[in-house]
């Protein structure tokens, strides 16, 4: 689509192969681009103003992606995400249900959590400002405006190589 869009421009179906690759790689970098300034912004996980708090559990069970956890003391149940921006295991998940850990918690996600004084999970983060910003980077398009745009230099590089070979050969 990218591609046909271009080749309705002015003189694009003329460039070389290696050259219209680069041009559409360049465009899709600065879509990249845009959708990481319009969005970066505007994801809200709810965590603005929270405080880390932490309680006594058990581990019911492993979720997808969460914890079912109830509360030694009031033996209400809750489930907390799991989210590797925020925290790191220290042992298997399959170990976790049915022990008793503190847990700490950041408004519904996992951040750290020990057993008999021994971390069992550690939190990447320590603060709600903190813990939002990991999790926006996530869902960054970073990456793929880096990979597009290194395409792009990829196949300028391929192209500016290739035209030097072809006219060093055809010289008499």
């Amino acid at each position: 689509m990218i591609r046909s869009t271009l080749c309705s421009l002015r003189n694009f179906s003329a460039l070389a192969p290696l050259l219209q690759v680069a041009l559409v790689s360049f465009v899709l970098g600065l879509v990249f681009v845009l959708i990481e300034a319009w969005t970066s912004t505007l994801v809200d996980y709810g965590l603005e103003g929270a405080s880390p708090d932490s309680l006594s559990a058990w581990v019911v069970r492993v979720e997808a992606g969460a914890l079912l956890v109830e509360d030694l003391d009031s033996g209400e149940r809750q489930r907390l995400r799991l989210s590797p921006e925020l925290t790191r295991l220290q042992v298997p998940l399959a170990q976790l249900p049915g022990q008793p850990l503190v847990l700490s918690h950041l408004r519904g996600y996992l951040l750290g959590c020990t057993r008999d004084d021994q971390p069992w999970c550690v939190a990447r983060c320590d603060s709600a400002e903190q813990c939002q910003q990991r999790l926006r980077e996530r869902e960054s398009c970073l990456g793929m405006l880096g990979f597009a745009w290194l395409g792009s230099l990829v196949c300028l590089l391929a192209h500016g190589l290739g035209s030097r070979r072809f006219y060093r050969h055809s010289a008499p």
